[in-house]
């Protein structure tokens, strides 16, 4: 279960970050037509999107590498019928 929550947190997390330079790219062009096109709510909306994305990622590859370590340190529980 963890696998799935690690990677839909990635997923959803490179989506974010995927908006957030859309929303840049946008700013530019919206700055170079009219400077008054609220420039500023984008900029805002874009730094959120990009933080809360970065975010995402990061705690979906520490969950990872959580789940990778704690299953590479678990005692064999292997039992051998004869």
């Amino acid at each position: 279960m963890r696998v799935y929550l690690t990677g839909a947190m990635i997923g959803i997390g490179s989506m974010f970050v995927s908006f957030a330079a859309v929303v840049f790219v946008l700013e530019i062009f919206a700055s170079r037509s009219d400077p008054e096109h609220r420039v500023a709510t984008m900029s805002a909306l874009g730094l959120e999107m990009l933080v809360g994305g970065g975010i995402l990622i990061l705690l979906g590859i520490l969950l990872n590498r959580v789940g990778a370590s704690r299953r590479r340190s678990a005692p064999a529980t292997e039992t051998f019928h004869s």
